[in-house]
């Protein structure tokens, strides 16, 4: 089995990636804390949520091994806090890699609280 869950949100030193460093649930041990990345140990359907807190109106990806897919963004009009939520499928082989980047201005817009989550669950392995 593999599914974990992640609270807190920083900004990693010299880039637009972002890693939530507080471990409520990580069966299996695949989400590092520290570098913010899921390693795919088993093979097969992942179901991926995020959820961030932005002071001002900010947009994050959820990446697949480095590359931008599905965007987190929050703007209610009025340039004022607010929450961004989504969730992606992926097929992952053994070895890809998931995490939250290529933020717009993360120092600025992101909320370090603990109203910021990444989680992710293994859906179907592969047989």
């Amino acid at each position: 089995m593999s599914a974990f869950m992640a609270l807190g949100i920083s900004v990693l030193p010299n880039t637009s990636d972002v890693t939530f460093y507080s471990s409520w649930y990580n069966e299996g041990n695949d989400y590092n804390s520290v570098t913010g990345v899921f390693t795919c140990r088993i093979p097969g359907i992942y179901w991926f949520s995020v959820t961030i807190y932005f002071q001002v109106p900010g947009i994050c990806r959820i990446q697949l091994n480095g590359m931008g897919s599905v965007i987190i963004q929050a703007y209610d009009g009025a340039g004022t806090r607010d929450t961004g939520t989504t969730s992606r499928v992926f097929r992952l082989k053994q070895g890809d890699r998931v995490n939250v980047g290529h933020c717009f201005n993360p120092n600025n817009t992101i909320s370090g609280n603990t109203a910021n989550s990444f989680s992710g669950v293994l859906v179907k392995p592969d047989e």
